[in-house]
């Protein structure tokens, strides 16, 4: 169940199973910056995965201050609001990152426990997730949803894992305070 390959030219993800949702990027206020804007249409990048036309790509620099990010996600419906994964083990994707960018990303899967969305959380955006090295060339990734963890010391709650039954988003962050990045996603 592809929820984005890019090829139709426009930022909603693939509407099926009742998916519904847009690509999207968002930034911090400490100066960071993101392309395609945070809060404007996300535009596909040509040059995809094994040969198809288009990605999803963000690109910027990262600030210097206390805590900086970018990233780019994909919520699953819209509007925003939880979505059933649980018949699902986890998600593959390719990736890979433009020369000179970091490597480093934080695959994030907001969830009705850490997103202020789900009404539950005290200390939001501790969201599970794994973090992934990429390389100039694209990798494929394969991701289990048992393999998500929250980062330590912070967040509140802080439940055992991530709750598939009520998933708002997938998202790729970067937060390497003054690094560049060029980051592209794809199927």
């Amino acid at each position: 169940a592809k929820i984005e390959d890019a090829e139709d030219g426009n930022n909603q993800v693939v509407v099926q199973d009742g998916r519904s949702g847009y690509v999207y990027t968002y930034v911090d206020a400490e100066g960071s910056t993101v392309e395609p804007a945070a809060g404007g249409v996300f535009q596909m990048s040509a040059g995809g995965a094994n040969g198809s036309q288009y990605a999803l790509r963000m690109s910027g620099d990262l600030a210097s201050g206390k805590t900086v990010f970018a990233a780019m996600g994909m919520n699953f419906t819209d509007p925003q609001g939880p979505y059933d994964l649980s018949k699902y083990k986890g998600i593959s994707f390719f990736a890979k990152k433009g020369p000179s960018s970091t490597s480093k990303v934080r695959l994030k899967f907001p969830d009705k426990n850490t997103d202020p969305v789900g009404g539950v959380c005290a200390a939001c955006s501790n969201d599970f997730g794994k973090d992934l090295q990429l390389t100039e060339e694209w990798q494929r990734f394969i991701v289990p949803f048992n393999s998500l963890r929250q980062d330590s010391g912070w967040g509140n709650p802080r439940p055992r894992s991530v709750a598939t039954e009520a998933v708002i988003a997938a998202q790729f962050q970067v937060n390497e305070k003054g690094r560049h990045f060029d980051i592209w996603i794809d199927d």
